[in-house]
C-alpha cells in the first residue's frame, strides 16, 4: 500500500499542476500534429523480400535475431545515407540511448544544445560520462564549452528540433568540431526524407558528411515505418555490436518490419523531391497566413504563455476538427508552452486558410 501511496502522491501533483498526461486518439480530425510528413504511413506498402523471410526476430541481433537481409538492408541504408555503415535499432529512442551511453567513458565530455531530445538526454544519463549544455543554437555558447572541455568530446545537436522546429547551424557547428577535434553527433529524426536531394537529411544537403561522428536516423516519421539506424563509420558499428547494451540485449526486429523500411526508402528515393517541394509551399503559405515569420521545417510552433490557455486552444481546435496538440512542461519549458503544428505534403491549402479561422 505505501507503494501505491507513493505512486499516488506524484500522479495528483501532476494533476494539481495541469500537467497529467492521458493518451489521446482522435480519428477523422485533420492531421496538423503527426509526424507522418508525406504521408507514408497511411500507405499500404511492404517489400515482397520481407514476405519469403520467417515472420518472427527469434532473438536478439548477436544470437538468432540477424539474417543476410538485415545485413543487405543495412548497406543499402548507408549508402543512401552516404555513410561507411548503418546499424539498425528498434527505436529512435534506442538508437539515441544505444549510441550515446556506449561512448560515454569516464573519460568522455558531452556538450549538448539544451533542446536535444530526451533520448540523447537519458543516453548521457545512463553513460559514465560528464555532460555540460550549451545554450540553445547559440555558436559562442558551444565554443565557450569546447575550449574547456578536456578530449574526447563528443558535441550532440538536432538537425531539426522537435517542438521549436529550429534547423541547426550545422556548418558553424561542424566548423567547431573540426577545430577543437570534437566528434559531432547529429540526430535527423526530423529531417530525414524532408531535407537532402533524396531525403539523406540536412546534414547530406550541406556536404557534412564527412564531418559528423554519427548521425542517427528516424524510420517512423517521413518514412512512416518504425525503427531507427545509426549511420557512421564500419569502426563505430563494430563499436556498437560490442558496447551498446541497447543493440546487444533487445530483440531483433522481424523482418516484415525490416521489408516496410525498404519499402518506404525506396518510395522515399522515387518521391522525396515532389514531397519536399509541396512543404516548402505549404511552409510559406501557413506563414503568410498566420501572420508569422514561422521557421524553416514543417514543424511550426505558436507560442502561447499559460498551461490552462494553452490546453484549453487545442481543446477548441479539436472540437473544430482539427488534430493539434498543447506542448507542455515536462516536455517544454515553462512558459514556453506552445501549439506544434506539423506540416505534411498532404495538407490543403484550405485546411490552413480553415485552420487559421478558428484559431483566431
Amino acid at each position: 500500500m505505501r507503494i501505491a501511496a507513493a505512486l499516488e502522491v506524484r500522479i495528483q501533483k501532476r494533476k494539481t499542476q495541469g500537467l497529467l498526461r492521458t493518451l489521446q486518439s482522435h480519428a477523422g480530425l485533420i492531421d496538423l500534429a503527426s509526424n507522418d510528413y508525406f504521408g507514408f504511413g497511411k500507405r499500404s506498402h511492404i517489400a515482397e523480400k520481407g514476405r519469403e523471410q520467417c515472420p518472427g526476430a527469434t532473438g536478439s541481433r548477436l544470437l538468432t535475431g540477424n539474417t543476410p537481409y538485415y545485413e543487405r538492408l543495412e548497406e543499402q541504408i548507408a549508402r543512401f545515407h552516404r555513410a561507411e555503415s548503418c546499424l539498425i535499432y528498434n527505436s529512435g529512442y534506442t538508437a539515441n540511448l544505444g549510441l550515446i551511453s556506449a561512448l560515454g567513458t569516464k573519460d568522455t565530455t558531452f556538450l549538448f544544445d539544451l533542446e536535444i531530445h530526451a533520448s540523447m538526454i537519458d543516453g548521457m544519463r545512463l553513460s559514465d560520462a560528464k555532460s555540460l549544455p550549451f545554450r540553445h543554437n547559440d555558436l559562442e555558447s558551444l565554443e565557450g564549452r569546447l575550449k574547456k572541455a578536456a578530449p574526447p568530446v563528443f558535441v550532440l545537436a538536432e538537425s531539426v528540433y522537435s517542438i521549436s522546429g529550429d534547423l541547426a547551424p550545422l556548418r558553424e557547428i561542424a566548423s567547431l568540431c573540426t577545430r577543437y577535434g570534437a566528434g559531432l553527433i547529429i540526430d535527423e529524426a526530423h529531417a530525414t526524407g524532408v531535407y537532402g536531394p533524396k531525403g539523406e537529411g540536412l546534414a547530406v544537403q550541406l556536404g557534412l558528411e564527412p564531418f559528423t561522428f554519427a548521425r542517427v536516423h528516424t524510420f517512423s516519421k517521413a518514412l512512416g515505418a518504425h525503427g531507427a539506424c545509426v549511420v557512421g563509420s564500419r569502426q563505430l558499428k563494430e563499436y556498437l555490436i560490442n558496447f551498446s547494451r541497447a543493440l546487444i540485449y533487445t530483440t531483433a526486429l522481424p523482418p516484415i518490419a525490416l521489408a516496410q523500411i525498404e519499402s518506404s526508402y525506396e518510395m522515399l528515393k522515387k518521391e522525396a523531391g515532389v514531397h519536399q517541394m509541396r512543404l516548402k509551399d505549404l511552409m510559406a503559405y501557413f506563414c503568410r497566413k498566420a501572420s508569422i515569420c514561422g521557421t524553416q521545417s514543417p514543424i511550426q510552433p505558436l507560442f502561447i504563455s499559460g498551461i490552462e490557455q494553452i490546453r484549453a486552444l487545442a481543446n477548441k481546435l479539436q472540437t473544430k476538427g482539427f488534430d493539434v496538440r498543447a506542448m507542455m512542461p515536462p516536455t517544454t519549458a515553462r512558459r514556453k508552452e506552445c501549439l506544434r503544428i506539423v506540416l505534411h505534403s498532404f495538407n490543403q491549402h484550405n485546411e490552413i486558410d480553415r485552420f487559421i479561422e478558428a484559431f483566431l
